[in-house]
């Protein structure tokens, strides 16, 4: 059920039709119909995916702004033990070996962490300089 609730909402995304619109509502009550466990339990999936899209998409639009600024590639050699390629495969969500590459939730905090300690080495430099 969960691949047809997909289906659904990816329609639904590409449509500004009011009848296809209304359509998809009928389909979808005819899913929840057939076996309204099932349905909410695939519906509830489908929310946690969009909203792991949505986080992702959130990461990127934060970094936008220091990436260029600072070295990824010391970012992920020195905190990663990986390659600046590993880093942006995760960042943009690109397929690797089949699979969309994401950061692990452990992954975000030693990101976190290493910004931190970026951001802290610049402040000490900046404050030698004056």
């Amino acid at each position: 059920m969960l691949d047809e609730i997909k289906k659904l909402k990816e329609k639904y995304q590409n449509t500004e039709n009011e009848n296809e619109i209304a359509d998809i509502h009928s389909e979808m009550n005819l899913l929840f119909a057939e076996n309204p466990d099932t349905f909410a339990d695939s519906l509830l999936e489908c929310i946690k995916e969009s909203n792991k899209k949505a986080d992702e998409l959130l990461l990127k639009q934060k970094l936008e702004d220091i990436l260029p600024v600072i070295s990824v590639s010391y970012l992920a050699k020195n905190y990663f033990k990986k390659t600046p390629q590993w880093f942006y495969q995760r960042l943009n969500g690109n397929n690797v070996n089949g699979k969309e590459a994401h950061f692990t939730h452990k992954e975000l905090e030693t990101l976190a962490i290493a910004l931190k300690e970026i951001g802290q080495k610049l402040s000490t430099t900046a404050s030698l300089i004056l």
